[in-house]
């Protein structure tokens, strides 16, 4: 029997064999029109086939109307006032010494709900998944329910499109209203999705683009959800995505959100591919949280006020330098010396964010005005309700004196700067972690705990939750800990503290929105067994508990009803007259509930390779 070829830390699925392989490669190349009806892949598309039953879309209603007595120039600019760009120094009036000074400084940014109620704007979602053999299992029922949760949100005149891939990319749904009529065909494409063999994600990646370029009909707001749990076959994923984002000079705006999951999959690729659009990067330590990060995440999509955003920080005096811009590594662009800028593609409704950076104060000796002008902040995008281009523009100015001056301290300024400051000190810590130096990380990280814990306003809720992420990644910056996700995790904490990243421990920050569709995933008001054909039937069968206190596990297999059925043959014999019997494949079964029972999530699934690699070696001997 020959061997069956298998990459370091994947199951290859035996479903897939050269033969299938054999016929995808023909199909997609159109040498053959049909496959056997037996193959899965009965349900796949061409691109061509694809374009050619795309759904048209639903033209968004205004509720602003030429017709209706009122000024509409005077309600458009009402619209525009809504964003506020802001910007607080920790001091106003600074006293100039013999050294230099850092002065900390925060730009906010505010959505807030406008008095004008607009229909939201619909949505083109695409989801890229990885379906290859470590996704087999419960990981892919997990993420299969997590897009029916999707599409129970997602609004009639909404479109979702899915592509998976593996070593191939294929298309199996092409765009297609989330109308009743189509949520049969929608639930048929997410249930046959098919477990194949290795990981290639830049081709997923640039089919999904192809969709988005190609499309006949477009939406308002348009997203890409790209989804994998491990590493491409080969290095430079996110540069081939990259080159192919260039290449097909996509002219719509969109977003790219990567979910990584697990502690296989490289986490630097998928971060990279969400900066190319301004997306998050969302790691996912837990399995059963896969269907909470999706809804925060399309929740956020389904409200946004304005897109194709750009800020724009720009130094105006040379003698007042930008000594440091928190997240300059893995967010903020580089125009020049006095220049940078960040995309932010989408503003969503009620939503906040603050950058912090430093200032850089002169020393006494330099020649500085009483007044002067520091640093010019600019915000431009597209409101996306009224169809209207907005600006908005903010200076920093300070005032500067020879005498003492009494600094008042600034709760705003200080929590948002240590919280920058603590992203910041995650990423420099990540560095040291990735060179084994757990040490210095520690200490990197015990300092920046220390300064948060001297402050005023420590026991301010963003500032314990600093805390609390702090100490938890201090727990993992050591041997052994680290390679189980510790990089993943730590870049994914970076850009929730830098960016403002939404975070389901954090629900303060959550937009009206989010906040409604959370409540109603968490109070089973999105339940999968409603509605479901007999398709599902497996599915629904085996549903999830959603209620708070159930932390969203399944119930436990068979292994609890055969441990009773062994209690209770043991306590009906006569003592000593009857031996228990010891369960069959006991080492099959102890390797299996030790897997259980680690607090890796990818334990069981190593656990079953190692053990069938192992019983096929003896077994050839």
């Amino acid at each position: 029997m020959k061997k069956q070829k298998q990459r370091k830390g994947r199951s290859i699925s035996n479903s897939d064999s050269s033969q299938e392989r054999l016929l995808d490669q023909l199909f997609f190349q159109r040498q053959i029109h049909n496959i056997p009806k037996n193959q899965d892949q009965n349900y796949l598309l061409r691109e061509d086939q694809a374009i050619e039953i795309e759904d048209q879309v639903f033209e968004q209603q205004k509720d602003i109307k030429e017709s209706e007595n009122f000024d509409i120039d005077a309600k458009k600019e009402e619209y525009k006032n809504t964003i506020q760009l802001n910007i607080f120094p920790r001091q106003n009036e600074i006293q100039l010494k013999d050294y230099c000074q850092i002065l900390p400084v925060v730009v906010q940014l505010q959505s807030i709900k406008a008095s004008i109620q607009q229909a939201r704007a619909n949505l083109d979602l695409i989801c890229v998944i990885d379906v290859s053999g470590s996704m087999e299992g419960e990981k892919l029922k997990l993420v299969q329910n997590s897009i029916k949760y999707i599409q129970k949100i997602l609004k009639p005149n909404d479109r979702i499109a899915l592509v998976t891939f593996a070593s191939q990319a294929f298309i199996n749904l092409s765009w297609t209203r989330n109308i009743p009529k189509n949520k049969d065909k929608i639930k048929k494409a997410i249930n046959n999705m098919k477990i194949r063999d290795s990981t290639k994600i830049a081709l997923g990646f640039e089919l999904g683009l192809r969709m988005i370029r190609d499309r006949k009909y477009k939406n308002q707001v348009t997203s890409m959800f790209l989804l994998s749990d491990g590493v491409d076959d080969d290095k430079g994923a996110d540069q081939r995505c990259k080159s192919a984002l260039i290449e097909y000079k996509i002219k719509d705006i969109f977003t790219i959100n990567t979910f990584g999951y697990g502690a296989d999959h490289d986490p630097k690729v998928m971060n990279n591919i969400s900066n190319l659009k301004g997306g998050q990067f969302i790691f996912i330590d837990n399995f059963q949280q896969v269907s909470e990060r999706f809804i925060l995440a399309i929740s956020g999509m389904s409200s946004i006020k304005a897109q194709n955003a750009v800020l724009n920080l720009k130094q105006l005096n040379e003698h007042f330098k930008i000594n440091k811009i928190f997240g300059d590594d893995i967010l903020w662009q580089k125009v020049n010396e006095t220049e940078f800028q960040l995309n932010l593609n989408y503003i969503i409704q009620q939503d906040q964010k603050e950058f912090a950076l430093e200032i850089e104060i002169p020393q006494k000796n330099t020649q500085v005005t009483d007044i002067a002008d520091i640093l010019l902040v600019t915000l431009q995008g597209l409101l996306i309700e009224i169809n209207s281009e907005f600006s908005k523009e903010v200076k920093l100015t300070l005032q500067f004196s020879n005498q003492q001056v009494i600094v008042e301290p600034n709760q705003l300024v200080e929590v948002n700067y240590l919280r920058g400051k603590a992203g910041d000190i995650i990423g420099q810590a990540k560095e040291y972690a990735n060179q084994r130096k757990y040490d210095q990380a520690q200490q990197l990280l015990n300092k920046m705990i220390d300064e948060i814990e001297g402050s005023s306003f420590q026991n301010e809720k963003q500032l314990l939750l600093v805390i609390k992420d702090l100490t938890t990644i201090k727990a993992i910056c050591q041997p052994r800990q680290y390679e189980k996700g510790g990089e993943a995790l730590m870049l994914h904490k970076q850009k929730k503290h830098i960016k403002r990243q939404r975070s389901i421990s954090n629900s303060e920050e959550w937009c009206s929105s989010e906040e409604l569709q959370m409540n109603n995933l968490r109070n089973g008001n999105l339940d999968l067994s409603v509605g479901l054909k007999s398709s599902d039937s497996a599915s629904s069968r085996r549903s999830y508990s959603l209620s708070p206190g159930s932390d969203y596990s399944r119930r436990k297999p068979n292994k609890n009803r055969q441990r009773r059925r062994y209690r209770s043959r043991s306590r009906s014999s006569d003592s000593g007259s009857q031996r228990r019997r010891k369960p069959r494949n006991q080492k099959k079964r102890k390797l299996k509930n030790q897997s259980e029972s680690s607090s890796d999530p990818f334990s069981k699934y190593q656990g079953f390779q190692q053990f069938n690699s192992r019983k096929k070696s003896r077994s050839r001997s």
